[in-house]
C-alpha cells in the first residue's frame, strides 16, 4: 500500500510517499518539496525531489498551493507510482478537532469552519484536500492536526486575560501550533541525550521560511508554545509580525482600516519583509544587512532578538533546559543565525561550538555545543511528513 503524505507550509508543499506492509518495514518511495509557493522572494520558485536514489529539481509555476499540488500529482504520474491513501497537515482544528480525522462529507464542514483560524494555512490545505478529493474520490483521506500536540498546555499557559465568558463564547485561548514537529523533535532529542521523553526538558525552535514557533517541552508534554489563537503570535516571521501591543491593530482599524485589512497587514505584509522592503527570506535578509542593507540589517536583529527572548523566558520556566533544539529550513541551515542568537547566552548555560555550528549539515542531527556545556545544542531536521504517515496507518486497519 502507497501512502501519500501533504504537508502545507505557509509558502511550500512538502510530500512524501511510503510504502507501506502494515508492519515496521516502511520504504519512502520518493520525497519532495515545492519551494516558494505563493510568497515573495527574490528565488524562484522550485519543485525539488528525490527518487530510487537520485535527486531532481525544475523551476514551475506555484502561485498557489493547489497548483503545487497539481505539479506534484503530475509528477507522481510520470513517475507511475499510485496512491492508496493520503494524509494532510491541517493547522489549526480549533476546538472541533483533537485528534487525526477520516475527511468525508461529515468531517468537512468542520474542517471549513476553522478556515478563519489560520488564514495563511487552513484554507492552503484545504484546497489541497479538495483537489484531491477531485483528482483522487476513491483514496481514504485523513487530517493530522498541529493544535493536537498542545492540548496539554496547562491552563495557565493557554488562557488569555479576558473576560472568561468571552474568552469561552469564542473559543479565545492558546492553541499552539507546530505539533507535527514538535512531536517528532522531541522524541529525537530525547534519544540523542539519551533520556527517557518524560525526563527531558526541551526548548524547540521551530523556524520555518513561512512559520516560526518555540516550544518549551517537559514531563512528555508541551507546557508553553510562542504562538496562540493563531500563528500570528510569538516570533518574527517571514511575513507576520509575532507579538505586537493590540492597540496597533486597534488603532490601525481606527485609522479606517478594515478588520480584514489588518489582518492582511499582520499576516502577509509584517515581518521580515514588512522590515526589510527586501524580502521574506532570512538568508537573503542576512546576505543583504551584510552588504550595507540597512533595513536588512534591523529586520535581522529584530528577528534574533525576539527569538532570544523567548529562549530566555522559557529556560526559566523550565528551571533549567536539557538541551536547545533548532528545526526546519532556517533552524537547520542557518548557522549565522544560531551563532547570533546563542552569542551571548553563556551566562544561561549555553556553549556553542562555533566550528561545529558552521559546519552542522542540513539534513542530518548534530550537536553544535561545547563539551561541557550545561544546556546541550542540537539541530535536528524535522520529519512531520512521518508523523502524519504514522498516524495515517494506525487509522487505516481501523477503516478497511
Amino acid at each position: 500500500m502507497n501512502i501519500l503524505v501533504i504537508n502545507c507550509g505557509s509558502s511550500s508543499l512538502s510530500f512524501k510517499v511510503y510504502q507501506s506492509n502494515g508492519l515496521d518495514d516502511n520504504e519512502v518511495v520518493i520525497t519532495g518539496k515545492a519551494h516558494n509557493v505563493a510568497t515573495r522572494t527574490q528565488a524562484e520558485p522550485v519543485l525539488e525531489w528525490r527518487a530510487a536514489g537520485e535527486t531532481h529539481s525544475r523551476p514551475c509555476g506555484l502561485p498557489t498551493h493547489h497548483a503545487a499540488l497539481r505539479e506534484v500529482l503530475a509528477l507522481l504520474a510520470q513517475q507511475r507510482i499510485m496512491v492508496d491513501a493520503i494524509g494532510h497537515r491541517f493547522v489549526h482544528g480549533g476546538d472541533v478537532f483533537h485528534a487525526t480525522t477520516r475527511i468525508d462529507d461529515r468531517s468537512l464542514p468542520g474542517l471549513r469552519l476553522c478556515l478563519p483560524l489560520a488564514p495563511i494555512h487552513n484554507p492552503n490545505s484545504l484546497s489541497v484536500i479538495e483537489t484531491c478529493l477531485e483528482m483522487m474520490p476513491d483514496c481514504a483521506q485523513y487530517a493530522v492536526f498541529d493544535t493536537a500536540f498542545h492540548s496539554t498546555l496547562p491552563p495557565a499557559a493557554r488562557a488569555y486575560a479576558l473576560p472568561l465568558k468571552l474568552a469561552e463564547r469564542y473559543g479565545l485561548r492558546k492553541y499552539g501550533f507546530h505539533g507535527l514537529s514538535y512531536q517528532y523533535v522531541s522524541q529525537r532529542a530525547a534519544q540523542l541525550l539519551e533520556k527517557p521523553i518524560y525526563n527531558v526538558k526541551l526548548i524547540m525552535c521551530h523556524l520555518g521560511t513561512g512559520g516560526s514557533s518555540v516550544c518549551a517541552f517537559a514531563d512528555g508534554h508541551s507546557l508553553e508554545t510562542s504562538m496562540g489563537f493563531s500563528p500570528l503570535a510569538g516570533l518574527v516571521m517571514s511575513t507576520r509580525s509575532g507579538d505586537i501591543d493590540a492597540e496597533v491593530a486597534l488603532e490601525l482599524v481606527r485609522q479606517g482600516m478594515s478588520a480584514d485589512e489588518v489582518s492582511r497587514v499582520l499576516n502577509y505584509e509584517s515581518g521580515l519583509i514588512g522590515l526589510s522592503g527586501y524580502s521574506s527570506n532570512l538568508a537573503e535578509v542576512i546576505a543583504a544587512a551584510e552588504n550595507g542593507n540597512e533595513q536588512c540589517r534591523l529586520a535581522y536583529e529584530v528577528y534574533t532578538n525576539r527569538l532570544r527572548h523567548y529562549l530566555g523566558a522559557y529556560n526559566w520556566q523550565l528551571g533549567g533546559a536539557d538541551a536547545i533544539v533548532f528545526t526546519d529550513d532556517i533552524g537547520t541551515a542557518s548557522w549565522k543565525m544560531r551563532e547570533q542568537v546563542l552569542r551571548s547566552a553563556s551566562a544561561m548555560g549555553v556553549q556553542l561550538d562555533p566550528a561545529a555550528n558552521q559546519s552542522a549539515p542540513m539534513d542530518r542531527e548534530s550537536r553544535i555545543h561545547m563539551q561541557g556545556s550545561p544546556i546541550k545544542v542540537l539541530v535536528i531536521p524535522t520529519d512531520e511528513e512521518r508523523v502524519i504517515f504514522e498516524e495515517v496507518k494506525r487509522l487505516l486497519p481501523v477503516t478497511h
